[in-house]
């Protein structure tokens, strides 16, 4: 184990999280009101790119790894059907709702994609990107190292979630806890995407589906959801999905485009 790589990427992961935190907080508490307001999702997206930016370079410069954005059609066409499930389960929502575009202004539309792309990226980058690859350096092959990193990216990824109610219109404590729960499991379907792929391209897209929504005053609220039916669709089913593709015996697979760890 490299202790100093992972603990600066463990620390790169929290720090680039707090910097866009209290960036959006002090916003939120110095205008009154912007939490409501569609322009703030424009805003948020300047925030949240600018920070993957620095994200990407840190990348590079401290692990002399690039994260790939472009997605890997030859990897994917081999093993197609690992898109099937993601696709189902955080996309069936999106093209459910994509009829009712014609409802709502083409300002509304485009805040709505620049507030779940906005997240899909930074979040994807940070967590999966810099967190995978940061981890992947960090750690000697063996057949368990991509269920550990998958776990650890996926736990930092969902308590991050917490924070949301410190914003002044936050959610209810059960809807974050749900909310905590879903994202954990969603890490883990992302972090098969980029390690089967070696491309963050399919975690953003499943991000982004998962994300999207017409934007209203309160769409910025987690909204209570029944517990059995949140524990099925978005705990149960992914999870068994993860476990089965990160299983040790498909280690192989699963470790072929994560970097190999570097002698400390």
């Amino acid at each position: 184990m490299n202790w100093k790589k992972f603990a600066s990427t463990i620390g790169g992961m929290w720090l680039a999280y707090l910097v866009y935190k209290v960036i959006t907080l002090i916003l939120l508490y110095t205008f009154d009101g912007l939490q409501s307001k569609p322009y703030y999702e424009f805003i948020y997206f300047i925030i949240v790119v600018s920070i993957t930016l620095v994200i990407f370079n840190w990348t590079k410069r401290f692990f002399k790894q690039e994260i790939i954005f472009s997605p890997n059609i030859v990897a994917l066409k081999k093993q197609w059907s690992i898109l099937i499930v993601p696709l189902f389960l955080y996309g069936i929502d999106t093209f459910a709702i994509l009829p009712s575009a014609t409802e709502y202004s083409f300002y509304i539309v485009m805040a709505s994609i620049a507030s779940a792309l906005g997240a899909a990226i930074f979040e994807e980058m940070r967590d999966r990107g810099f967190g995978g690859i940061g981890l992947a350096l960090s750690i000697e092959n063996s057949q368990w190292k991509p269920m550990f990193i998958a776990i650890l990216t996926s736990f930092i990824f969902s308590i991050t979630h917490y924070f949301n109610l410190l914003m002044p219109n936050a959610p209810t404590l059960v809807a974050t806890n749900q909310q905590v729960v879903s994202t954990f499991f969603l890490g883990m379907t992302s972090i098969v995407l980029y390690m089967r792929t070696g491309s963050i391209f399919y975690s953003i897209l499943i991000h982004f589906l998962n994300n999207f929504t017409f934007w209203t005053p309160t769409s910025d609220l987690s909204q209570d959801d029944g517990w059995a039916s949140m524990l099925i669709f978005y705990a149960l089913i992914p999870g068994l999905y993860s476990l089965w593709c990160l299983r040790p015996k498909k280690s192989e697979m699963n470790l072929k485009y994560l970097p190999d760890k570097q002698s400390d």
